[in-house]
Parts: C-alpha cells; structure tokens; sequence
C-alpha cells in the first residue's frame, strides 16, 4: 500500500487501489441477487473487525458522515427528556453533546482540558451520584490527538448492573485503534468510511451490543430517515451509497488481510514517528503523555509562524495537512497518520514538510531512527 505523499490528513485518507477499482463496478439494485453477496459480505466482516457476535449484537451502514451516525444514535437510543452526561475532551466531544442537547435530551457536561484524556474515575464518581440513561463519550478525539481510555472506563462500567449505556465515538479510532464488543460495559460504536476504513466519505457505521438493541426505540418524535431497526436487520429501507459498498467490501479485505495486530502496530509506529519530528523539529505535540493518539498527532506551532502559512507552505509542495480547531485554531496544525498510510508515506510527507522547520535534517534522521528501530 504506496501512495503518493500528498495527504497527511485526519481524513479523508488515501484509498487504497483496490478499493478505488471496486468502486468502479458496474451500478446494480441494491436488493437485487448480484448486490446482496455484497451486503452480507460486508456486514460480515464488519461483525468480524468489531468482535461482535452476529447473534448478539447487530450492524448498520448509513449514507452519511460522521456526525449524521452521531445523530442517528441519539436518535435511536436517546428520548427527549432522557438523563445524559457527555464527555468531552475536545470539539467532536462537544458535538456528540450537542447533537444529544438538539434531540432535546437532558444532556449534562463532563469537560475536560484540550490535550488532556478523560478520567473514568472522575466519569464514575458522576454515575455514582446521578441516574443516567446513557453515556456519551470520544474514544479519539480527532481535534486533539488524543486517545482516551474507553477500555478502562467500561470494564468499570461492565461490574455494574444497572449502568448507563456507554456511547462511543470512535470515527478517528476503529478500525486503527482497538475498541471491541468482547470487552464488557461497551454497548454502541460508531465508526465512518473515511479514516481508517480507507474509504472515500459517506458511509456512517453503527455497531450496536445487546443491550443496547434492548433499548433501540421503537418510535422517536422527529426520527424518520435515521431510523436503525431496519438497517440492523440487514434490510434497506432506502437507496444505499452503492459504489461505496463495493469500496468498503474491497476495504475491510485488505484490513483483514493485515491483522489486527500489526494494522495497531503499524498506528502505533505512525504516531511515534509523527510526535519524534514534532520534538525535533520544535513543533510540539499537544497531547498527554500516555494518551497520544495512534491517528493523529497535534503540534503546537512556533510563535515565529503561524498555522496557515505552515499549511500553504506545504500544499505548495503536494502536502495536504490539517489545521488546528476549536482554541487551537491559531496555534497548532495536525498530522493524519490514519487508514492506508505507511511509514514510508509519512516520512516522504515529513521530508516535504520539513524546509520550514529548524533543525530539519536532525528531525527527520530522529524520525527515521524511530521507524528503523521498529524493523529490528
């Protein structure tokens, strides 16, 4: 999987070859005889990257970006009135919070410092002292490089029998990061097409537990199109983003194909790469120790220059890379090292990046070190 180094993005991502020929397949019925192999190949597989028993939980597969499968879980889980406390830790935290606050949810805010993760004792103590309906909480914040710790929070969560469903974002993380439905107290993930799914965008993903199908709503004022049930019965109430299937069918091959293990081991290796440049270079990555994403790294920008004239600079090269968000903003750019991206993607990247940073050829031989040291 070589690419030219021309997108270093938290998405979109670059797209494998064999997933822009599947995308060119002849158009068919979507519940005709030559498509359904293709939907039940899919689900398949996805039943298979989320650790989730077909007879357990269920799949659904909308067209839509990320924050419309946001909204289509607050939708279908979520009454108006309904208790919630939302976790946030950067900007796409605040948007599960205010997706939930416009399906007229009772929604109570857990914040947390930019670059910092989430404490789940502190998440703990606030489920210790209020009845909440549900939870709502980022696995990877994509506006901060920050990974949060799902894994403890639900394993906490899973001791207890009458906890609140646990709602995860997970749109930066899954499939590049684990995040799976054998570990107790996790009852919804979403996920989207466009990072480490290595699709084009416009495919939302809703991977839904036992519980939480207990829980599915029947009926919801103001839902009509989001409406799940029928999607995690496999059927399709309405026109699927076709050619975006066969791409995520040719996707979740080349995932498979990988492993599990090296497919975290080789995020792992990206982000090491990317915050070891940073270091060097005097670009100063944002996040947490302990908490760095895996998918992208966010750097703090010297006060001698500025985001947009570091973007500009490098778009001039071929480089497409990400500005900072939310208070970050004027301060900081983001490095995507998520979905199809290799080493060698990354450090061509960086070598085109680096003409505008101080000690460059030092940065890249310590960012090379790093990738040199995985291979021994």
């Amino acid at each position: 999987m070589l690419f030219p180094p021309d997108i270093l993005l938290p998405g979109p991502t670059p797209i494998p070859e064999a997933v822009q020929r599947a995308m060119l397949t002849s158009m068919s019925d979507h519940r005709g005889a030559a498509f359904e192999p293709v939907h039940h190949r899919v689900l398949d597989k996805l039943h298979a990257i989320f650790h989730l028993d077909p007879q357990d939980g269920a799949i659904a597969i909308l067209p839509a970006s990320g924050t419309g499968v946001l909204e289509a879980v607050c939708q279908n889980f979520l009454n108006p009135g309904d208790k919630v406390l939302a976790v946030t830790t950067g900007l796409f935290g605040q948007r599960f919070a205010e997706a939930a606050q416009n399906m007229e949810c009772d929604v109570e805010r857990l914040d947390f410092p930019w670059g910092t993760a989430f404490a789940p004792e502190k998440i703990l103590a606030q489920v210790d002292q209020t009845a909440y309906h549900a939870l709502l909480v980022t696995h990877n914040e994509t506006s901060t490089g920050v990974t949060n710790p799902v894994d403890q929070l639900a394993a906490s969560l899973g001791e207890r029998n009458d906890a609140p469903l646990l709602l995860v974002d997970s749109i930066s993380g899954v499939p590049s990061l684990p995040l799976f439905f054998d570990q107790p107290g996790i009852d919804v993930i979403i996920a989207a097409s466009q990072k480490g799914f290595m699709c084009p965008p416009g495919l939302g993903l809703i991977a839904a537990g036992p519980r939480a199908l207990e829980r599915l709503l029947p009926d919801r004022p103001g839902r009509f199109y989001f409406n799940l049930a029928p999607y995690f019965h496999r059927h399709f109430p309405y026109t699927p983003a076709v050619s975006l299937w066969y791409g995520l069918d040719a996707a979740l091959d080349l995932l498979l194909a990988e492993g599990e293990s090296a497919r975290f081991a080789r995020h792992r290796l990206l982000g090491a790469m990317a915050r070891r440049f940073g270091q060097v270079a005097g670009f100063t990555p944002l996040a947490s120790a302990g908490f760095e994403s895996p998918t992208v790294t966010s750097l703090n920008v010297p006060k001698t220059t500025n985001p947009p004239a570091v973007r500009q600079a490098a778009a001039q090269l071929g480089l497409q890379i990400a500005g900072g968000l939310g208070p970050w903003a004027d301060s900081a750019i983001r490095i995507g090292h998520v979905g199809a991206v290799t080493p060698q993607m990354l450090f061509a990247g960086l070598s085109l990046f680096a003409h505008q940073v101080n000690q460059a050829q030092t940065a890249l031989a310590e960012t090379f070190a790093v990738w040199h040291q995985s291979l021994a």
